[in-house]
């Protein structure tokens, strides 16, 4: 799998889906810091179909439901960085 300029390697790949997956983030920020992304790759959000989209979603609301109850968290964030000028750095 093709994460920006990064291959990740399917052990670190923990949710597949039709169209999303799940993975490991090498260099969390915090315990449970997880990345989530389009399986066909994309430079930015507005390039993802409709479909690619939802599946996303449907798939990080998923991942946060099973890193909130690991980790005994109150909350959960979800981010968006879609473009440089955003702090995208892949």
């Amino acid at each position: 799998m093709q994460f920006g300029q990064w291959s990740i390697n399917l052990s670190a790949v923990f949710l597949r889906t039709e169209l999303s997956y799940a993975f490991v983030n090498l260099k969390p920020f915090v315990s449970g810091h997880v990345l989530v992304s389009p399986i066909r790759p994309v430079q930015r959000v507005a390039e993802m179909s409709a479909a690619e989209l939802a599946d996303l979603w449907l798939a990080a609301r998923r991942v946060g439901a099973v890193v909130k109850a690991k980790h005994e968290a109150a909350a959960v964030q979800y981010a968006i960085q879609d473009g440089q000028d955003a702090g995208q750095t892949v």
